[in-house]
């Protein structure tokens, strides 16, 4: 049975959904089985979704409305308005994000809210287990928040890191898919200028900006939630393409250009201008893989990066004041 929730720190389970009724069923339902019960499940979704909110619909009767719950909608398009209403609407003291084709581990938010008994912790990132499609036989990934560094390079963690003894190790970039900020930390935190796309790395920002309050943001092992991979329903696909390209790039260089420190902006030019990675090339990757036999495209992965790169510069000038929500 269900523990009796703790009363000084609450928390709402936020879930943006799009046209994933099936998968939406799957993961409310979940929410009873958690050791630590919700004080409040938020679901984003468009008035046109109908299936979604019936779902919602269904999930309450069949439940006797034993959960507090609201339906949230948004019109505006992009990732980030379905966060930045939720926010609006939360009333819980934490907000933990899950994808709506995620479905959490039983101690999910009971690990959470031990983590934010803390009152210094404004932000978790937690482990996503990624299953692939059964009939392609894949095993199941691990994701992780990273940290980064002073130039911009994102770095995994060490083993000893992730084995979840003693103090937290700190994050810098969590994953969507499960996250975790309270909400006074949160509030100012989206920029509405990473809303392109799949909205690439706004987590980084979100959780820079966190940290830029005072707040601590960590990574727990033991915060776990698997994630049943579904196809996106939106212009930006799963999968790397010239425009996820682009906008990887552009996002990148503008929160970059945001939080690093004058010798940390100079470094990331050298790194991701002249540099770049195999997935972003810059002008140095992209004539090694010439000379090296490992080609890089010209128009689907060089042209995407440098535009996103210069783009992401010109927003940064173009909105120093501040663009958040």
């Amino acid at each position: 049975m269900p523990v009796q929730n703790e009363p000084d720190t609450t928390l709402a389970v936020v879930i943006p959904t799009w046209l994933r009724h099936r998968q939406l069923r799957a993961l409310l339902d979940s929410l009873h089985q958690q050791a630590r019960l919700p004080d409040e499940v938020i679901v984003v979704c468009r008035g046109s979704d109908q299936d979604s909110i019936a779902a919602v619909g269904d999930w309450d009767r069949r439940s006797a409305g034993s959960l507090r719950h609201k339906i949230v909608e948004v019109r505006e398009e992009g990732h980030l308005p379905p966060l930045i209403a939720a926010l609006a609407s939360c009333e819980a003291d934490v907000f933990c994000l899950i994808d709506d084709d995620a479905i959490p581990r039983r101690d999910w938010l009971a690990q959470l809210a031990k983590d934010f008994s803390d009152p210094g912790v404004g932000g978790i990132g937690g482990k996503i287990i990624n299953h692939s499609d059964p009939e392609q036989s894949g095993r199941p990934s691990v994701e992780i928040p990273s940290r980064l560094s002073w130039f911009g390079r994102s770095r995994n963690y060490r083993p000893a890191e992730q084995a979840g003894e003693g103090r937290l190790p700190a994050a810098d970039c969590p994953v969507g898919c499960n996250m975790a900020f309270r909400r006074i930390a949160l509030e100012g935190a989206f920029d509405m200028v990473l809303n392109d796309g799949s909205a690439i790395s706004y987590e980084t920002d979100v959780a820079l900006n966190v940290k830029g309050k005072g707040f601590g943001v960590f990574f727990d092992p033991d915060s776990v939630v698997d994630h049943y991979l579904e196809p996106r329903k939106i212009a930006s696909k799963r999968g790397w393409n010239a425009q996820e390209c682009y906008v990887y790039a552009h996002n990148l260089t503008y929160i970059c250009f945001k939080h690093l420190p004058w010798y940390g902006k100079l470094g990331f030019l050298v790194y991701f201008f002249l540099g770049g990675s195999w997935g972003c090339p810059g002008p140095l990757t992209f004539l090694l893989g010439c000379v090296t036999g490992r080609p890089v495209s010209w128009r689907e992965q060089f042209l995407p990066s440098m535009k996103g790169r210069l783009r992401g510069v010109q927003s940064y000038y173009r909105n120093k004041n501040g663009s958040r929500a």
